[in-house]
């Protein structure tokens, strides 16, 4: 028998079995194919096959294999391994190379349950050695493929080696063998960072998993598929591909399946800040993942927690946690877990004021990490180093920080990783302002801003790949399920009568047009094209439920007409289309000449033949097909099943349509969520002007544009005169009604061409192109004239406030190599301005000529 099997020949398995033609070999097969399936049912058909067959028989070596697979999936390891050590010896006396290799492949997937890296791959090149003495060439390609897969973790040089190899040995593999094939290149594309390309390559082979009855490896295929989206912030489609993992490994009852499923709900959890869910999630994980402690998935859940609990401010117990990850990992190897670990117990021993042990371990991680050649954990790494010396700076060591967060950011750059970068861009311009290198900090202000502009397009163009992926899974997974239907509609068919080669062409044509078909009006027109030569047909009726699930909108053809279309609601007692609906199953109603129908419209037809059929796409009910004829008694078992089989056809064209209506609504939703996002990133949230960040882009914009043109423009930077007093005698509340009024009447009172921006707390700066100095502070004082006189109305009484102003003018000439610098020395000359009008008394306009202070004003 074959090491794996698709679902149509386990299929015909089964039906064969309900009629009671499978013989006694043939149990053993399907309780073999059904092992990962559904193995609860594959150990009683063992059982039941084992009682069958006499002592000695060699089909006992194949039930024990499949018990000791059976009780590894779930997690009974001593079992699993006395169980797999008596089939091999069995198998070995019988000189049977072909179950010994099969029993070498089940100590790999042991191996690999374990955590055991190294033990799976050699398990794998075990079980090819032994496949070469036999002539099944096909199970020396699936050795070929699991070792190749196995090496991505093990032996990650050897990698792409040995899928070479393995590719010459299947040029056109069969779907178990390009599962693992493609599994082994989408694990390495993650480790490198690529992570839509590894997303994209597993999203095609999930279902492909799947129908191979590789129910483990879709399981697996589904949690790194969701890693990979939420790598690229598609955190839904994380959720979703996720949930299915959990749902699929709770439904088989593995252990360590559900452990690996909620540790990865927990880690995204996290990320997109539900901590108290990510600590139930991860610790419901930790404790399914404990039965086998030294696994991999084990490690990483207990790093994930670490995470959680810091971030959660349990430093104390991130540091336990993180330091059991590390004692866990060492010997596993499973040294991506060990270092985020480190990396975490660093960070928590640095909050726990133990500063010389947190670098030392950030050390040991970042030496780790290169030793075993993890690139994408040592941004991180690096992070925590410029967090700890930042937090607790050591003499001569200012620009320690800085250096590292450098570091990081090379890094990022060449792995992809556009959120990252925005957050160490962010990082070292805030950084640089502390240490007062404005230049520097507006440099990578200015690749911020850069990165955030390439981050949200790329991000838009990742959620929108991943939005058509998972359609094209849904598709895949509809036809799939399409698929069974149709086979389940033949068997019946091979049952009930025999049907004309012609029929099934038309039928599968007819379905093909169907189910390309993205609007509905289509779909019926294409059935009523088609349906007359296959039956006698005067109306074609085709009802969608509504996204509430109470109304059916029906579209029908009469005679070749159009008919309006109505609205009928699933309670109407009158209606067969609502009744099947509710009862979701098949109804076949026949008139003598005469007799009417309740629901007979008036001006239509009289039908004496009518049936209605529920559309089903697995256990959804999506609508009613309702097909009529004059004539009496003119559908029988044939026509019914032709009916029946065009009904998963039209049922999966409704589901495609309500798919792709779907996606237009979430792209729609993604492009307001877009521009939302801009907003708020270039908007002060209080006062609605512009930001420091957006303030900065269009002064350093308007100086460039000032140079080409040799243009004149100017700066005015203004601050509110005793505004910490405000805020200490008649609290914040206050302070902020403030700031609104005085950044509307500076806003309302400004040119179309200038821009008012709050740089932050009680200071402003203006944006003044085509002017000079002197036209500046004209503009200037008259603003400080007019705040002084339009006091803030706050709580029925007026808050007045005054406001001091410097002034700066850029030159019309500057040499080239000083325009990079020029929006900078120009808000600081600004700034100089505005201190000496503020030392001067406040409520004063100054401006910077020539390098020089003067005041414009006298104080009021």
């Amino acid at each position: 028998m074959d090491f794996y099997a698709d679902d149509s020949h386990v299929a015909t398995l089964e039906s064969r079995l309900s009629l009671g033609q499978l013989l006694l070999e043939q149990r053993v097969e399907l309780a073999w194919f059904l092992r990962q399936r559904d193995s609860r049912r594959a150990l009683q058909l063992a059982d039941e096959a084992a009682a069958a067959l006499p002592p000695g028989h060699p089909l006992h070596a194949r039930l024990d294999l499949l018990r000791a697979e059976v009780a590894g999936l779930l997690a009974e390891f001593e079992r699993s391994t006395q169980l797999l050590a008596q089939s091999k010896s069995a198998f070995e006396a019988a000189h049977d190379a072909l179950g010994v290799g099969d029993s070498y492949m089940l100590s790999a997937l042991l191996a690999a349950l374990r955590g055991d890296n190294r033990g799976n791959l050699a398990a794998a090149g075990l079980a090819a050695q032994a496949y070469g003495l036999t002539e099944d060439l096909e199970r020396s390609r699936i050795a070929a493929a699991w070792a190749a897969q196995a090496s991505v973790y093990a032996a990650p040089d050897s990698t792409l080696r040995r899928l070479a190899e393995a590719r010459a040995l299947a040029p056109w593999p069969s779907a178990p063998v390009a599962t693992l094939l493609g599994l082994a290149e989408a694990l390495r594309q993650f480790d490198t960072g690529e992570q839509m390309q590894a997303a994209a390559q597993l999203m095609t082979l999930a279902t492909q998993a799947g129908q191979a009855g590789m129910v483990h490896m879709r399981i697996r295929i589904g949690l790194s598929l969701a890693a990979a989206l939420s790598n690229v912030d598609d955190n839904d489609n994380a959720y979703a591909w996720t949930d299915q993992a959990l749902a699929l490994a709770r439904r088989a009852g593995w252990p360590l399946a559900i452990g690996d499923a909620l540790a990865l709900l927990g880690s995204l959890a996290r990320e997109t800040g539900q901590l108290d869910r990510s600590l139930l999630l991860l610790k419901e994980a930790v404790e399914w993942l404990g039965i086998a402690p030294e696994s991999r998935g084990n490690v990483l859940a207990h790093a994930y927690l670490s995470h959680s609990e810091l971030d959660a401010g349990h430093a104390e117990q991130a540091l336990l946690t993180a330091q059991r990850a590390e004692q866990l990992g060492r010997p596993v190897g499973a040294w991506a877990g060990v270092i985020d670990a480190m990396t975490v117990a660093a960070r928590a021993q640095a909050m726990l004021g133990e500063v010389d042990t947190a670098r030392s371990l950030a050390q040991e991680a970042l030496l780790l990490a290169e030793q075993h050649e993890l690139p994408m954990w040592q941004p991180d790494i690096y992070r925590a180093l410029a967090e700890i010396h930042c937090n607790h700076p050591r003499p001569n060591e200012q620009q320690l920080p800085m250096t590292y967060l450098e570091r990081a950011l090379e890094l990022t750059a060449k792995q992809g990783n556009d959120k990252e970068q925005l957050e160490i861009l962010d990082a070292l311009s805030s950084a640089c302002e502390r240490a007062g290198d404005y230049a520097r900090a507006l440099r990578y202000e200015r690749r911020a801003r850069e990165r955030l502009a390439v981050t949200e397009q790329r991000r838009l163009s990742n959620r929108m790949a991943a939005l058509e992926m998972r359609y094209r899974g849904e598709q895949q997974r509809e036809e799939a399920q399409h698929q069974r239907m149709l086979a389940e509609a033949e068997a019946a068919r091979a049952q009930e009568l025999s049907t004309s080669l012609q029929v099934l062409e038309n039928l599968g044509r007819i379905g093909r047009e169907i189910t390309v078909n993205l609007d509905l009006s289509s779909v019926l027109q294409t059935l009523v094209a088609h349906l007359g030569k296959l039956a006698r047909v005067s109306y074609v009726g085709l009802s969608v439920l509504d996204a509430q699930g109470r109304l059916l909108i029906r579209r029908g053809v009469e005679d070749g007409r159009p008919m309006p279309e109505r609205r009928v609601s699933l309670d109407d007692p009158n209606s067969k289309a609502a009744q099947c609906a509710r009862e979701r199953r098949e109804i076949l109603l026949e008139y003598a000449a005469g007799q009417r129908a309740a629901s007979h419209i008036p001006g239509t037809r009289e039908m004496h033949a009518s049936w209605f059929g529920p559309l089903l796409v697995g256990e959804d009910l999506v609508g009613v097909l309702t097909i009529q004829s004059a004539e009496e008694h003119a559908y029988g078992a044939r026509e019914q099943l032709i009916f029946r089989t065009l009904s998963a056809y039209v049922g999966v064209a409704v589901s495609n349509a309500r798919v792709y209506a779907r996606l237009g609504e979430q792209h729609a939703r993604l492009a307001e969520a877009e521009a939302e996002m801009r907003k708020l990133a270039t908007t002060d949230a209080l006062t609605g002007i512009p930001n420091r960040r957006h303030f900065l882009a269009a002064l350093d914009a308007e100086a460039r544009r000032s140079q080409r043109s040799q243009r004149p423009m100017a700066v005015v930077m203004a601050d509110i005169d005793y505004f910490k007093a405000i805020n200490d005698t008649l609290g914040h509340a206050a302070g902020d009604a403030v700031l609104v009024h005085v950044s509307k009447l500076l806003d309302d009172n400004k040119r179309t061409i200038d821009t008012v921006g709050r740089l932050g707390g009680e200071e402003f700066a203006i944006l003044l192109p085509e002017t000079d100095v002197d036209g500046a502070a004209e503009v200037a004082d008259r603003l400080r004239r007019l705040i002084l006189s339009d006091a803030t109305q706050w709580q029925n009484q007026p808050i007045a406030v005054s406001m001091s102003f410097g002034c700066a003018a850029l030159p019309a000439q500057l040499p080239a190599e000083a325009t990079d610098q020029a929006a900078t020395e120009l808000l600081q000359a600004a700034d100089r301005a505005l201190y000496q009008a503020k030392n001067a008394g406040r409520n004063l306009t100054a401006l910077l000529r020539d390098g020089q202070g003067e005041l414009y004003s006298a104080a009021e």
